[in-house]
């Protein structure tokens, strides 16, 4: 008996979380499979091949026969972070410029010790302790050199002390060397020298170069950034590489890509010098996925939710930018000097841990994450999660967690939910259960609320996209406390981040910092950098096998008032400027100004300067049209009930529905419970849900309670 051929897949995409690891796989006729796993946080490798094996398990095929089938095989990946919060990177010495080797010690004001940090921590001054450096001070050599703002050299490049200093920390134990030269990225031919010598010294060292890895103003910033790609980039490399070589073992023919905070993605090769670039960049996929299916149903303003096992994450979308942070924290005190698309993330997740003092119930930041994870899980937790509460009030049947595949233990939810909250609170069990969920639900609202009005957005305005494993059981409830305007739970949705790590772009940025005032004598700096930067875009391009000619080019520039410290980004749609553009660009960061801080805040007038300069290389990756999901579901079961406890009405009767029976354009009146086996949807009394032909739910929600 012959099997039939595996189907040919344009896209796959593995997005690996700090509980569970998604995939994503687009097959030519746009046919969406999905698949879902615990992530295996000491070997994050082992949970991609772990979901491909359950995919090829479903398609009764092997691992060998999809990759062989593959074309575009992306990979979002949470080792970096890891490393980075754990503090599990490699041992990294420092070279500084003579005189600034307390750098990383003194930060820059108050940034470097509450910046990245919840508001509430960052103003708790009193029990909030600056972060100790990634690097300490004996790890730390400042080198006889030196260049002034302008790039000229004013005392040469010590070789000896280099080397000297080089040797030191080899000797120290460095596993990986960072050099951060003041204005390097203005002359970087010291960095360059340097890097000389330490491939004599070592030549398999790990080194990273500022004027490579963050050629930007800002001493601080660029000294952390660089500092971060040395520390992670060890562990990020070997990591991609075995990946890259175990999946082509098996049957890949096309080298990994790995998405990053941009969005975009870059081949696996360039992740040794690219590692800082990778930190968070699971999330940012889910926007990327977000406007990809935007474009499909219409919404040109979204706002993104994504609830997984650790955290909350809230993006927006206004048209096709996806909005940039204009200072990007990795952890606390560590900003860094890359673009990122902007993601506000709060400890809420279906791990979060609820806990409390005697007096009062708070849920999170703390989660139990995959090992041991809620305890409900049965793998050693003993602290009560969000999980633990959507089992305890019905809302999650244990008997079919995962579709069955995993059973939650109904009996340990309860004990950890009643010992650790109602009983010291003198509360009733399921009444602690609500009041957990109603705390994290409130949690969420605040910060769509947050990252949306202080942006000068209205929430009814934006069309919510929910998704995330854990999201489903919860956005119903704090989207009616928003007045969102449309909530649209998308069919991909627990694997959403995946699903937008298979269609990312090829992407390759560079930028640089060269300040000049804003007038004629800047259009032969502004065509210059946009020259050099377009061409390092171009070689990476070339670098990476592809067409650079056939590329897409983005050209970017930041200005500010003269004397002012934030600077606003504007898109140019060329490569040059003539003199008659210079008007033209003052009026457009006058409309950006004014549109980010507020009507009346422009300065007629006052002196301009352009700061920095950026080029992006976009080779857009093959996103087939989506399939209807028609044929994918099965003949009608029988509705089932389930009581499911709500703090306003006490238990009540709610309609389950096998999210495989459900037909498009059908109506699921509230209360309802929509099971799937990668997630569970919560469709409360007073709303009612509907599916499209791509399988993606809309909650029309009524007014809240």
């Amino acid at each position: 008996m012959t099997h039939p051929s595996p189907p040919r897949f344009s896209n796959i995409g593995v997005d690996t979380g700090g509980t569970f690891t998604d995939l994503v796989m687009i097959d030519e006729n746009g046919v969406i499979r999905t698949n879902k796993v615990l992530s295996t946080p000491n070997a994050p490798e082992q949970g991609v091949f772990d979901v491909l094996s359950r995919a090829a398990t479903a398609l009764n095929t092997s691992v060998p026969e999809i990759l062989s089938q593959t074309g575009v095989f992306a990979h979002g990946t949470t080792v970096s972070t890891n490393a980075l919060i754990t503090r599990r990177g490699a041992k990294v010495g420092v070279l500084f410029t003579a005189g600034f080797e307390d750098t990383l010690a003194i930060g820059r004001g108050p940034i470097s010790r509450v910046g990245g940090l919840p508001q509430s921590q960052a103003m708790d001054f009193l029990h909030t302790e600056p972060p100790a450096p990634l690097v300490p001070r004996d790890m730390v050599r400042g080198l006889p050199e030196r260049i002034d703002a302008a790039g000229q050299i004013v005392i040469p490049l010590n070789r000896i002390s280099a080397r000297a200093g080089i040797e030191e920390l080899i000797e120290a134990g460095a596993e990986s060397l960072a050099v951060c030269l003041l204005w390097a990225f203005r002359n970087p031919e010291h960095e360059k020298q340097i890097a000389t010598l330490i491939g004599e010294v070592a030549p398999r060292m790990p080194v990273s170069l500022s004027h490579e890895i963050a050629p930007r103003m800002g001493e601080f910033e660029r000294a952390v950034t660089t500092v971060v790609n040395a520390y992670i980039g060890p562990v990020t490399e070997k990591y991609i590489r075995d990946l890259d070589t175990g999946l082509t073992a098996d049957g890949l023919a096309h080298p990994v890509q790995v998405v990053t905070s941009t969005g975009g993605a870059a081949r696996a090769a360039d992740m040794g010098r690219r590692a800082v670039s990778v930190v968070n960049s699971g999330p940012v996929a889910g926007l990327v996925a977000a406007r990809f299916l935007g474009d499909k149903l219409g919404h040109d303003k979204i706002i993104t939710a994504d609830m997984g096992g650790t955290s909350f994450d809230v993006g927006l979308i206004d048209g096709d930018t996806l909005e940039e942070d204009p200072q990007p924290f990795l952890d606390q005190g560590l900003p860094v000097s890359l673009p990122a698309v902007k993601l506000v993330t709060i400890g809420a997740g279906g791990g979060s841990i609820a806990w409390t003092d005697g007096y009062r119930l708070q849920v999170g930041p703390q989660s139990a994450g995959a090992d041991p994870g809620p305890a409900a899980y049965d793998h050693g937790g003993r602290e009560p999660t969000v999980t633990d509460a959507l089992v305890v009030s019905g809302f999650i049947d244990p008997e079919n967690f995962f579709g069955g595949n995993y059973r939650l233990d109904a009996d340990l939810a309860a004990r950890a939910v009643n010992d650790r909250i109602a009983k010291p609170l003198n509360m009733k069990l399921h009444d602690a259960a609500a009041g957990i969920l109603d705390i994290v639900n409130a949690r969420m609202a605040n910060l769509i609320r947050k990252v949306s009005i202080e942006s000068g957005h209205d929430p009814a305005e934006f069309a919510l996209y929910a998704y995330g494993g854990a999201t489903g059981a919860h956005c119903a409830d704090f989207a009616r406390q928003l007045g969102i305007g449309q909530l649209i739970l998308p069919y991909a949705g627990p694997v959403f981040s995946a699903l937008g790590v298979a269609i990312a772009n090829i992407s390759y940025s560079h930028s640089r910092s060269e300040p000049v005032a804003l007038g004629r004598d800047a259009l032969p700096v502004i065509n210059r950098n946009f020259a050099e930067l377009g061409g390092l875009a171009r070689a990476d391009m070339t670098d990476a096998g592809f067409d650079a000619g056939s590329c897409q080019y983005r050209h970017r520039i930041e200005l500010r008032y003269q004397g002012q410290m934030n600077e606003v980004t504007l898109d140019w749609p060329r490569s040059n400027l003539e003199t008659e553009d210079l008007e033209k660009l003052q009026r457009d960061f006058e409309i950006h100004y004014e549109r980010r801080f507020g009507s009346g805040t422009t300065r007629a007038g006052t002196p301009m300067e352009l700061i920095s300069f950026r080029v992006e290389a976009t080779r857009p990756t093959t996103r087939p049209v989506l399939a209807a999901v028609d044929s994918a579901y099965s003949t009608p079961d029988a509705t089932s009930t389930r009581q499911v406890y709500l703090r306003e009405t006490g238990f009540v009767d709610c309609a389950i529905v096998d999210f495989r029976t459900i037909a498009p354009g059908a109506a699921i009146a509230g209360p309802a419970i929509v099971e799937r086996d990668t997630t569970t949807v919560w469709i409360p009394p007073g709303c009612s849900a509907e599916m499209d032909d791509f399988g993606n739910i809309s909650i029309g929600l009524g007014a809240a309670p």
